[in-house]
């Protein structure tokens, strides 16, 4: 996993950008600082979940790799390019 990554989620948690994206139930994602929307899957409403809880791109791989019966190196590929995805709506 690649420093950087790690240095774009600490940023957005630590600017308030993503603890403070709504996300409804059906994956409705509301930016309240820029007004922009998007829509995210179950996949990646748990994928926020757990990144907000953990603080930890890498427990949230497990979990994920976990929940879902899929290799972690393939959940580790899929949140590397969500995490990367939100940063250019949140940024």
């Amino acid at each position: 996993m690649s420093v950087d990554l790690r240095d774009i989620l600490n940023d957005l948690i630590a600017k308030d950008r993503l603890p403070a994206l709504a996300i409804s139930a059906n994956g409705f994602a509301f930016d309240p600082r820029s007004g922009q929307s998007f829509t995210v899957n179950h996949t990646g409403i748990a994928t926020v979940e757990l990144l907000l809880a953990n603080n930890s791109i890498d427990a949230t791989v497990d979990e994920l790799a976990r929940q879902y019966d899929v290799p972690e190196d393939v959940v580790l590929g899929a949140v590397e390019v969500f995490i990367r995805q939100l940063a250019r709506y949140l940024t």
